[in-house]
């Protein structure tokens, strides 16, 4: 039943005289598909009586159009249904069509009430089908998990498109067998479904088991129309894929991590997947962090696994370099990198590398980030500023958080600061950042009121950024 509570609370309020002022009835007009049934309720105006209210509802041709109290329940030619004391509007019924074009009408009656007639307008009916994202065609792999399709059952518009998912006739079902014009890229885990009286739908699952692509349709039972939409769909069975990390920036002499990741997981056995640089003396490729990279290396993924950690290694300064992932029963897949200077910056432990605006928006590299301390708090909590190891942006040069990367293996580099004022501050120099790591820090130790700029020496090998080479400082007492 579906009517707004809050008006029997004004109905009420208002008192038996006005629940019966304006007695009448209204009969919904409807919209239903052969075979099918729709709800709908009748308004009672005023409310029902204190008594509560009987109404009686009537096929005026029930060779067209039956009436049931239930949504399971067979139809009939009448049906009796009671409205609660005050209510508005009576309980919900269900209208079934046994035919698909015209109209039909049916009456309402109650006691000491004009009686009224509703429109039901009979439509054709069709079985549905969809699958992933209701798309018409749904990719998958061999072995991936089964994939949802399901069936429903719809009124049609006079074109044939989807009008309204509606459910089956009460008392009746409706059998339903799904055809599959491929079974060797895969099976129905139920082809024959049920759609009982009250339901609208049913499921079942495709199973993919080779490469090729199938049409699932389901065949119409008798008096239903082929629909213009979701009459079939299409699963495409294809090689899973091998996702990359791709368009990425590397520095020379630097080192980047990332997960490789299977379109589906590894099959009994395990699984090899190798990975190949395009050129060997600009890039490299490692399967552990620590371990120095190679032209060609290969990754054994566990058997139900789909991802393995890989490590890239940058030997260039300049150009792109591509890499390839291939493995039996899968596609390949080819992801660049851009190579880039590298080099270093400072800052102040507690601000971290400059933001990513100082590299993605113009002007933004040139706050000098200073920094304030008091030498007697420094007495109590060590303060440092920390080299970072970066790669450059290849047209601008420079840096932020999103450029830090870790030094690659075999690789170590010594920096050298500097305290413009040692009066002032001092800093523990030269740090070493080892292989796998992107950072050293360097104690500031305050000396005296002022101001000093920690400024930091680019190691041979290795390129100048265009900002966060210096650092100021001011101390206060």
């Amino acid at each position: 039943m579906r009517f707004n509570p809050s008006a029997i609370v004004v109905l009420a309020l208002l008192g038996p005289s006005f629940l019966m002022a304006a007695p009448g009835l209204t009969a919904p007009d409807v919209t239903v598909g052969k075979s099918l049934q729709t709800y709908a309720s009748i308004r009672v105006a005023g409310g029902a009586p204190q008594e509560g209210l009987k109404l009686t509802l009537t096929s005026d041709d029930p060779t067209r159009l039956l009436l049931s109290a239930s949504p399971e329940q067979a139809g009939s030619a009448t049906i009796d249904l009671m409205v609660l004391p005050r209510f508005p509007e009576g309980p919900d019924f269900w209208l079934q069509a046994l035919a698909d074009r015209g109209t039909v009408t049916y009456t309402v009656t109650a006691p000491g009430m004009s009686s009224a007639k509703g429109t039901v307008t009979l439509a054709p009916s069709a079985i549905l089908i969809t699958g992933p994202f209701k798309a018409p065609t749904f990719p998958t792999t061999p072995r991936s998990a089964p994939s949802r399709i399901a069936i429903y059952s719809a009124a049609l518009d006079g074109s044939s498109k989807l009008l309204a998912e509606q459910s089956v006739a009460g008392g009746s079902r409706i059998d339903v067998t799904i055809s599959n014009s491929n079974p060797k890229a895969g099976k129905l885990r139920a082809s024959a479904l049920t759609l009982s009286g009250g339901s609208s739908s049913a499921v079942t699952w495709f199973e993919p088991s080779g490469e090729g692509k199938t049409d699932l349709a389901p065949v119409q039972p008798s008096g239903f129309v082929t629909p213009a939409e979701y009459a079939a769909m299409t699963a495409s069975v294809e090689k899973p894929g091998i996702a990359l990390v791709g368009e990425t920036f590397l520095g020379k002499d630097l080192a980047l991590s990332d997960t490789l990741c299977l379109g589906e997981p590894a099959p009994p056995g395990g699984l090899k997947v190798t990975l190949s640089s395009s050129d060997g003396s600009k890039l490299l490729i490692s399967g552990k962090e620590t371990e120095l990279g190679s032209a060609t290396v290969t990754l054994i993924i566990p058997e139900g696994k789909s991802t393995a950690p890989y490590y890239l290694q940058g030997l260039g300064d300049s150009g792109d370099v591509t890499y390839t992932a291939e493995a039996p029963g899968f596609r390949s897949r080819t992801a660049k990198v851009r190579l880039t200077p590298s080099g270093f910056i400072v800052a102040y432990e507690r601000y971290g590398p400059p933001d990513e605006a100082a590299v993605l928006r113009p002007g933004a590299a040139n706050d000098e980030r200073r920094f304030y301390v008091s030498a007697a708090s420094a007495k109590d909590k060590p303060i440092h500023v920390v080299v970072w190891s970066v790669h450059l942006d290849p047209q601008s040069h420079l840096a932020a958080d999103i450029t830090v990367q870790a030094l690659r293996p075999g690789v170590t580099a010594t920096v050298n600061l500097k305290s413009s004022n040692p009066e002032v501050a001092t800093v523990e120099s030269p740090l070493t950042i080892t292989p796998g790591s992107n950072h050293a820090a360097s104690r500031f130790t305050p000396v005296g009121k002022g101001v000093t700029v920690i400024t930091l020496a680019t190691p041979l090998g290795f390129s100048t950024p265009k900002n966060a080479t210096s650092v100021p400082a001011t101390v206060s007492d």
